[in-house]
């Protein structure tokens, strides 16, 4: 007989990473598997989820909070009043990227609570501290203190939910350090297990190569297209007859709108929603390289499917991903610069160095990952 496993992450509302993690756990043919959530978007999310057995744990006007990158805390009380009915399984694996182990508050299975953790919380590291402080809350006062503020709270309540867990599973190297330097482990059993890639999602896509880059990810700040779109409008000056094209979806609408100001009438942008996997791979195979731009990148899909299709990858040199990458010949890494003005020069001057040398892959590196769902089923049993 199948162990029953309840799977709780905080939000299931896009089509990112941690979505296809929680995913892919669930096809586990090891486990019989039961999702919890607080916000289910069936709209906006991967459409497979709907075959699971999916319980939301609050009202459905909450979902909009999920949304709000300060006002996602709110759900914090939650952790508190809902519960689980954990004695109907025999183990219970969290999800999380900051938040979420606080439902073992009020859910905790002794001996048999495990955690994914995409990241410990990233507002609460420093390194995002020093960065949100300069791009998000630039200018103002009020709402850099309430966010200090928050965030000192944050890590009591945070490390008392980590002791709730026994078994804790990083996404990477880079997630690992962070729950280290904020003294998160205290004798836990811990791995590292790298994000399921899907590198036959895009294979097969095969078109005439044009003059053209591609950036892959969610529309928000973090994933830096601003910079990108500042420093393209230097390179295209030097370098014209090149093309751009932004893909993601607009978890940020506010951002989104912001984009679309600055690229303006430089028709060398596009900027592309929701694109199905069919058009983004005659995209990329339309294409001479990838960008990826993501602030600490807390793993890292999008970079190694570029490199796994013959692309050249231009990508910062901070991100969990580096580790995995670090040796390929076609990552062509772009100095990670934590001041804006810097980035925008770096960024820019990348792409003048990559296109003054440019010469088309001739062999594809293969990159070495392990199998994600059997790491998982061998940690969990």
């Amino acid at each position: 007989m199948k162990k029953k496993v309840a799977l709780f992450h905080p939000w299931i509302k896009s089509q990112g990473g941690a979505e296809k993690v929680v995913l892919e756990i669930a096809k586990s043919k090891k486990f019989d598997i039961d999702i919890y959530t607080w916000a289910y978007d069936p709209e906006n999310t991967f459409p497979e989820f709907k075959k699971y057995n999916i319980n939301v744990l609050v009202p459905k006007y909450f979902r909009w909070l999920a949304r709000s990158h300060l006002l996602r805390g709110l759900f914090f009380p939650l952790s508190f009043l809902k519960k689980i009915p954990l004695k109907n399984y025999d183990k219970f694996l969290i999800s999380t990227s900051g938040l979420a182990e606080f439902i073992t508050f009020r859910n905790y299975k002794k001996g048999q609570a495990y955690a994914y953790v995409h990241t410990p919380l990233r507002e609460a590291d420093q390194k995002i501290i020093e960065w949100n402080l300069q791009n998000r809350y630039r200018g103002k006062f009020f709402s850099k203190y309430l966010y200090l503020a928050a965030v000192k709270v944050y890590r009591v309540f945070e490390k008392m939910a980590w002791k709730n867990l026994d078994v804790v599973i990083f996404n990477s190297e880079l997630t690992l350090s962070r729950a280290k330097r904020r003294n998160l482990l205290s004798g836990q059993k811990s791995h590292v297990v790298s994000p399921p890639v899907d590198f036959k999602r895009l294979k097969g896509s095969r078109a005439k190569q044009k003059k053209q880059f591609f950036y892959v990810s969610r529309l928000n700040p973090p994933k830096r297209q601003d910079l990108l779109i500042e420093a393209w409008k230097g390179f295209v000056k030097k370098h014209p007859g090149y093309e751009l094209v932004l893909v993601g979806t607009p978890d940020n609408k506010k951002y989104l709108k912001r984009l679309h100001k600055l690229v303006g009438d430089e028709n060398s942008i596009q900027i592309k929603n929701h694109l199905p996997d069919k058009e983004l791979g005659k995209l990329i195979g339309s294409s001479m390289a990838g960008i990826f731009l993501g602030y600490q990148e807390d793993a890292g899909i999008v970079p190694l499917e570029i490199l796994a299709l013959g692309k050249p990858l231009l990508a910062v040199d901070e991100g969990g991903y580096v580790d995995l990458i670090k040796d390929n010949k076609a990552f062509y890494k772009i100095k990670e610069r934590h001041d804006r003005k810097e980035m925008v020069s770096e960024i820019e001057s990348s792409l003048g160095k990559f296109v003054s040398g440019y010469k088309a892959p001739k062999k594809v590196q293969k990159i070495k990952t392990k199998n994600f769902i059997e790491e998982i089923n061998s940690i969990l049993n």
